[in-house]
């Protein structure tokens, strides 16, 4: 291959990589979670060759892959205490999480096709965490401490960027 050929096809890939780099930065800064936004995307290798619509699918599977993950916490936390009330609200949160990785795949199945119809299923998820969080607070007797008030927050987080993307597709 000669040198003309092989700049040509270095500048051709720095030129694609760049466009995608800056297709990454133009999506995130309209999130109010912008630094989260682009380090998740830019840490799913899949980001490269992704159009917006991508985007949004891999930024909710960042949102499934943390919410399964929380799940197994809660199971785990359910295993370690024998406290009765707190073994009532993780059940609360095991029922939420449930519902949540049903809800993620669905609104990843209708990125590009229903985009209302998977933000409606991402505000569902957003409301889940947001139960699980606040059935340790809500109430006047209930005034314990989440013990899985990050996960919570970046769950919800994570989602809300997702359907924030959905939405900037119209």
């Amino acid at each position: 291959m000669s040198g003309t050929s092989l700049l040509f096809l270095l500048i051709l890939f720095t030129l694609n990589y760049h466009s995608h780099a800056d297709l990454i930065g133009s999506t995130c800064e309209k999130d109010e979670y912008t630094d989260l936004c682009v380090s998740t995307l830019r840490s799913d290798p899949r980001s490269a060759a992704a159009d917006v619509e991508g985007l949004a699918r891999i930024m909710f599977d960042a949102a499934l892959a943390k919410a399964t993950a929380t799940l197994n916490q809660i199971k785990d936390l359910l295993k370690k205490t024998s406290d009765p009330v707190l073994r009532q609200y993780l059940n609360v949160c095991v029922e939420q999480y449930d519902d949540a990785i049903e809800d993620i795949p669905v609104a990843i199945q209708n990125v590009g096709s229903h985009n209302f119809a998977s933000r409606i299923k991402a505000d569902d998820v957003v409301a889940e965490a947001r139960v699980c969080e606040e059935i340790f607070t809500d109430l006047p007797n209930r005034k314990r401490k989440s013990p899985l008030t990050a996960e919570n927050d970046l769950v919800k987080k994570l989602v809300m960027i997702a359907a924030g993307i959905v939405a900037s597709l119209g």
